[in-house]
């Protein structure tokens, strides 16, 4: 059957968006093997995440085989579905999705992202071919980027970083030798010394950046931390943000991913929030300039007092071993084991 215009536009406009996005350096794009599928790409970040796609224009009745190819694609980590938005689409596709859920077989339908074009869209007109292609790019960043790839960072994230005050810059240095230590997690006592600050000082901001989601803990309290997806994301794009600032030149890719986390660049307030990095307040950690402000003054902070270079950062990324201490792996096998019986 030949592709309608819509089709194949919406096709190579899914790709293009994640490609273009991808000169950020916050990800690698990799063009795959299209096989049975409208577009398929790698997107590698702390690991390579395989994404197949299909579209859907005129053949609304190729739902369920649609569905069903990308679904039963073992290999596939995301699959993205640029759908035609009708009543019958949608009551389709939740037909589709709920033989899959309540079957027996292990297709992981939580991998299926879809993404609704008007149903009235010409391809043929340039000026809905743009606003389409901006509906897309919005979709699939925020779907895609944000809560998959670079997992799950948000505007709310952001703030609560930027909220801190006192001691400007320790919460990004700290992140920044968890990020990149050599043992997995890191103890308050070693954080205090390599900083050359008070244990009170390292614990309250280890705090935060749990509260950001930056770091996650093993344990009680916060005595052992190791950085997160979302944390190395967030230092890699402090790193991209330091970088652009300084040179003067904002990408139209790096602004779009400020929109999504509600930032915004004014050169005017680089220098307040700088002059008011030790304080805090609505004013300073709430408008969408200033939280920019604040970002690139705590970067500058960190690097000329704790020696942080956001260029090319050495994360290390550890195996989810744990040390179980007195319970034992032996126990812990036993408990799963049993726990199996009451799988769904």
């Amino acid at each position: 059957m030949t592709e309608s215009a819509e089709h194949q536009f919406l096709s190579q406009c899914a790709t293009e968006i994640l490609g273009r996005l991808s000169r950020t350096n916050l990800y690698a794009y990799v063009e795959a093997e299209r096989r049975k599928f409208d577009f398929a790409c790698e997107l590698r970040r702390d690991w390579s995440r395989p994404l197949v796609g299909q579209t859907l224009w005129n053949h609304t009745a190729g739902v369920d085989k649609d569905v069903r190819t990308m679904l039963l694609d073992a290999e596939a980590d995301i699959c993205a579905y640029v759908a035609r938005d009708t009543i019958k689409s949608r009551r389709l596709l939740s037909e589709a999705l709920h033989d899959f859920r309540s079957g027996s077989d292990l297709a992981r339908p939580h991998r299926l992202r879809v993404f609704w074009i008007p149903e009235d869209f010409d391809a043929d007109e340039e000026s809905q071919r743009n606003l389409v292609a901006d509906l897309l790019t919005e979709q699939v960043s925020r779907d895609i980027l944000m809560n998959v790839v670079f997992g799950n960072l948000t505007a709310e994230d952001v703030r609560f970083f930027v909220r801190t005050s006192g001691l400007a810059g320790l919460h990004l240095a700290l992140l920044f030798v968890i990020s990149t230590a050599a043992e997995e997690f890191s103890r308050i006592r070693d954080l205090a010394e390599k900083s050359q600050v008070s244990q009170g000082a390292v614990r309250e901001r280890l705090i935060r950046l749990l509260g950001c989601g930056f770091l996650r803990q093993f344990g009680g309290g916060v005595t052992l931390a190791g950085a997160t997806l979302k944390g190395r994301v967030f230092l890699d794009f402090c790193g991209v943000l330091r970088r652009e600032v300084g040179s003067g030149e904002m990408s139209a890719e790096l602004l779009h991913l400020m929109n999504l986390l509600d930032m915004r660049y004014a050169p005017s307030a680089l220098n307040h929030a700088k002059e008011t990095l030790h304080l805090a307040g609505p004013a300073l950690t709430e408008v969408p300039e200033m939280v920019t402000g604040r970002m690139v003054s705590t970067i500058e902070v960190a690097e000329e007092r704790w020696g942080v270079d956001l260029q090319d950062i050495p994360h290390v990324i550890h195996e989810n071993d744990r040390n179980w201490g007195t319970m034992g792996s032996a126990f812990i096998r036993r408990l799963r084991d049993e726990s199996q019986r009451y799988s769904p």
